[in-house]
């Protein structure tokens, strides 16, 4: 079988998780036959491997480019426009707006409403918001305006302006960080948290950085981090309280079982028995990174080990 590990992805890295599903779910829908992800230790992290997958690495960047070139997600976003600063009823009429149309597009219309239920409800508000008209949205979300900071609209940004060189050296390089950061970077990698005190230079003055590719990815791993209510809150797949868990498994995976994994209840069990049942499932790692606020933003802490 046709086996490609994409080298430059570490699962540790909780930006390089989310690239990693990202792809594998977009090459999942390229594929006339089913492919699969299991996770292999190589160079001293897990890197994620795809089988059944009979292309070259060039070959795999450029069906990403090209599905990704025209995103069927541009009209949603805009419908929501800057952030997810809004109410219940708006999410609902955007959902019913997209509803109505599945009829006629129902892959792109099904897909749309993936990404809904991935954003968040429109069933209850946000508990500790001072504008109670809110709607609960993702723990994905690290910033809804402050700073001139919007995250759907660097999510826009960042659709329009990836191109086939970025997957590549996502996919395939060590990261060195080299691309404009400032307005195309979502905040999911630890780096981004670029506090006073921890850098060499002032933070102000000194250029953002990213891996575009791999933001461009991740925005495709939102779908399979759905929102739900759970009794009077509204929780994101793989989050406990402010901790994000996430699994790694060395078994060949399709999609759809990928998705379960995620959303097992033992994920964060700490004793003898969630290990156990978590090992028969093939999860050989577990990593957990914590969501934090640092000013205005929200960033993510280096994942460690469970």
């Amino acid at each position: 079988m046709a086996r490609i590990c994409l080298t430059g992805i570490s699962g540790s890295n909780p930006l390089g998780f989310l690239a990693a599903l990202g792809a594998f779910r977009v090459l999942s829908s390229c594929c006339e036959s089913a492919i699969t992800m299991s996770w292999e230790m190589r160079a001293g992290s897990w890197r994620p491997c795809i089988s059944g997958l009979d292309r070259s690495r060039a070959e795999v960047c450029g069906a990403l480019h090209l599905h990704l070139l025209n995103s069927t997600w541009t009209k949603l976003f805009r419908a929501i426009g800057d952030n997810l600063t809004i109410s219940p009823l708006r999410f609902n009429e955007i959902a019913a707006e997209f509803s109505s149309e599945v009829i006629e597009n129902l892959d792109v219309c099904a897909e749309s409403l993936d990404m809904l239920a991935a954003l968040g409800t429109d069933t209850i508000h946000q508990p500790h918001s001072k504008d109670r008209s809110l709607m609960q949205d993702t723990a994905l979300r690290t910033m809804s305006g402050a700073g001139h900071q919007h995250f759907i609209k660097f999510i826009l940004g960042i659709i329009a302006t990836t191109d086939e060189s970025h997957y590549q050296s996502t996919l395939f390089e060590i990261w060195r960080y080299t691309d404009e950061g400032r307005g195309l970077n979502l905040r999911w990698d630890p780096i981004d948290d670029r506090r006073y005190a921890t850098r060499w230079k002032n933070p102000s003055s000194d250029a953002s950085v990213t891996m575009r590719g791999a933001n461009r990815l991740a925005i495709e791993a939102l779908p399979l981090m759905t929102v739900a209510l759970v009794g009077r809150r509204a929780e994101t797949t793989g989050f406990h309280s402010n901790n994000w868990i996430w699994p790694i498994w060395d078994g060949e995976l399709v999609l759809p079982v990928i998705s379960t994994v995620l959303q097992m209840a033992n994920l964060a069990g700490r004793d003898a028995r969630a290990r156990h049942e978590l090992a028969e499932r093939g999860v050989v790692e577990r990593f957990m990174s914590s969501r934090i606020t640092v000013g205005k933003f929200r960033n993510f802490t280096p994942a460690r080990s469970m």
